[in-house]
């Protein structure tokens, strides 16, 4: 028999729900799809919370009235201002990759929690700094794939935390998702009965 989950994470993030379950988590995925299209002028703070609201509410609309908690975030790298997104292609994330290095960046990520009538919204932002990096390194990192599907395009849990020489702030939020303070806000909501489990990472 499946065990009973404890939260809806409204997410495909294979690396939000990792994260999730190895806190002790059981989930129920429910992905939805929404317009992350960036308007015109808009600063990287409020399009983060812009775009992790509207994951949300697009997921309790979609649901009705859960009796589980729903978490809905967006995770973007940010470089002097600028929103450095999903890179389209390979050429895209060479360029990405080139601009970081050797620069300090900004992860910003934004989630929102509803249980039942009360909601809770959280930015959580990390320095990040990226060292030069030469031509065969770009080149070596490209042909592993990791860039895919990655905000900036580059994975810090992965090959490129070798490129990366100081985070200042929750290393969990560059992955994508800070979980220490997620777990505190669902616990706030007492959206979390019995927890934590017995083992982290066990299912109950």
């Amino acid at each position: 028999m499946a065990p009973t989950p404890h939260l809806i994470l409204a997410s495909a993030s294979p690396r939000r729900r990792q994260l999730l379950e190895s806190a002790g988590l059981v989930l129920a995925v429910e992905p939805v799809v929404i317009d992350e299209a960036v308007r015109d002028g808009e600063p990287a703070r409020s399009y983060v919370a812009r775009v992790a609201g509207a994951k949300c509410d697009a997921a309790m609309a979609k649901l009705g009235n859960p009796r589980l908690a729903v978490l809905a975030a967006d995770t973007v790298v940010c470089l002097a201002g600028e929103i450095l997104g999903k890179p389209n292609d390979e050429a895209q994330a060479a360029a990405m990759l080139r601009r970081l290095a050797g620069h300090r960046h900004e992860v910003l990520t934004a989630y929102r929690i509803r249980h039942g009538e009360r909601t809770v919204e959280r930015l959580v932002s990390t320095s990040v700094t990226m060292r030069s990096l030469d031509g065969q390194e770009v080149v070596a990192y490209l042909a592993s794939g990791e860039w895919r599907d990655k905000a900036g395009a580059y994975a810090i849990q992965g090959i490129a935390a070798s490129f990366v020489t100081d985070v200042r702030g929750s290393f969990t939020n560059v992955v994508g998702l800070p979980l220490a303070e997620a777990l505190a806000d669902l616990r706030a909501l007492e959206a979390l009965p019995g927890y934590p489990p017995a083992a982290f990472g066990a299912t109950p």
